[in-house]
């Protein structure tokens, strides 16, 4: 304070003006402030990259590749569902099989059967799409019935069986509102009558005859096909007269 106030005082006194002229005084203070070091500010979790490392880093569910880059490890080239000089190649692919451990889950420790099934079935598509001969030295010894019955339940019954129950639940409600506007019965007349039953067992079987409207084109080529050969062999005797109707006459 005692630096800034000798340096006002001499600012003063070399503005003044000289003689009995009146004019404004020009106060000029010019002061130093003083100099404080800053603490450098710590970098936030974004800044840094995350709040996790090494492994965790990569994420909860992430890949082995994701892994590998969050450690550092550098990776080798894989080879996956790959149709190679016309031969099926795949590192989880040994002797004929699916190598199971190479499947195993990291939390767990034990074989993921969805993604054995996922594998399968991408094999199996890509060699739908890009056909190639089958030889004696690469046998296929991978046989589907390996896979436990839970496994196929988990992946593919109990989801549609969800599906079926909501859409059986949502038909039968809309169903019983209708007759109950039309007669009057309600819902507990309905389910101890024989017609509400029946009509309770036609909606069910409905549903899980007919799921999408994909199902309509299965029938449809189930029955083109019963009646393929049918159709075929009448149209054989077109403008041709049958031995049988040769007999009749």
């Amino acid at each position: 304070m005692q630096m800034l106030a000798s340096s006002t005082r001499s600012a003063i006194r070399a503005s003044r003006p000289t003689g009995s002229s009146r004019s404004s005084v020009v106060v000029r203070a010019t002061a130093e402030a003083p100099v404080v070091d800053k603490k450098e500010r710590k970098l936030g979790p974004l800044e840094r990259g995350g709040t996790l490392s090494g492994d965790a880093a990569a994420g909860k569910d992430a890949g082995e590749k994701a892994r590998a880059m969050a450690t550092g490890v550098t990776v080798k080239p894989v080879t996956i569902l790959q149709i190679v000089d016309g031969r099926f190649r795949d590192d989880r692919w040994i002797d004929g099989r699916w190598d199971l451990s190479q499947f195993k889950s990291a939390k767990t420790g034990e074989v993921d059967w969805d993604l054995v099934i996922d594998a399968e079935v991408a094999r199996r598509k890509l060699l739908e799409d890009h056909p190639i001969p089958s030889i004696n030295e690469e046998p296929v010894n991978f046989d589907t019935s390996e896979i436990p019955w839970w496994a196929w339940v988990k992946r593919f019954h109990l989801p549609e069986a969800e599906k079926l129950n909501g859409r059986a639940a949502m038909m039968g409600y809309v169903l019983a509102l209708f007759v109950d506007s039309l007669s009057g019965a309600g819902l507990i007349e309905q389910q101890e009558s024989f017609l509400g039953k029946l009509a309770l067992h036609v909606c069910v079987f409905a549903i899980l005859l007919v799921r999408t409207t994909t199902d309509l084109d299965k029938y449809k080529g189930l029955i083109d096909e019963a009646t393929f050969y049918d159709k075929q062999w009448n149209a054989t005797w077109d403008g041709v007269r049958r031995p049988s109707e040769a007999a009749d006459q």
